[in-house]
């Protein structure tokens, strides 16, 4: 009986162990129970809930199309955090109600080798035009320990702004995007040497 007990105890202290560490798999990034995927899709959601908040006018019977997020130092420049987070907000748009298009979906579907394609980056490929009211654009910056997303509906009417959202996101939180700096780093054109890794704007790995 005695070693029936301590057999249940022991097993009952291995599963303890197993569920903490299953709980605090992504430690490295705060434990909050989150793959950085899905705090990328949280931060996409938290954007579009801010758009939706702050609009002046009624948008969501508007058609409208998202834009890539680009660099606030360089309106020709993007990356792969930008790109992933461009599809993040088409999907998290869609999810709240708005009409949305995919301004990399072709007029015909692409029989290929390497399989039945329709989404193209070829302008040659994607219609001539395309019915959109209103467009999302973004730009970002980013700080020593964050990254900084100024997010805007514009109406092609004007380009007027009809809605906004200002989202800050520490780098801890997306780490399989970001890492702090080095000791040495280029900024806005300019080399810095910093006393301690970190000091500088926070850097993406090279994907």
């Amino acid at each position: 009986m005695r070693w029936t007990m301590w057999v249940v105890l022991a097993l009952l202290v291995g599963c303890a162990q197993s569920s903490t560490s299953n709980g605090c798999q992504f430690e490295r990034h705060g434990c909050n129970g989150l793959p950085p995927q899905g705090a990328l899709n949280v931060l996409a959601k938290q954007i579009t809930n801010e758009l939706t908040n702050n609009h002046h006018n009624p948008i969501e019977d508007k058609v409208v199309a998202v834009s890539t997020p680009v660099a606030l130092d360089g309106f020709g420049n993007s990356d792969q955090f930008a790109l992933q987070l461009g599809d993040a907000l088409l999907s998290a748009l869609h999810q709240q109600g708005f009409t949305v298009v995919d301004l990399n979906s072709g007029d015909v579907v692409r029989v290929t080798q390497s399989g039945n394609l329709l989404l193209s980056r070829d302008i040659e490929q994607l219609p001539n035009s395309l019915e959109v009211d209103h467009v999302v654009v973004a730009t970002m910056g980013s700080s020593s320990d964050s990254v900084q997303i100024f997010t805007r509906i514009l109406a092609l009417d004007g380009n007027k702004v009809v809605a906004t959202s200002q989202t800050s996101v520490n780098w801890r939180d997306l780490p399989n995007y970001y890492k702090p700096s080095r000791l040495v780093t280029l900024e806005h054109g300019k080399l810095f040497r910093h006393a301690k890794v970190g000091e500088g704007e926070v850097t993406q790995w090279n994907h």
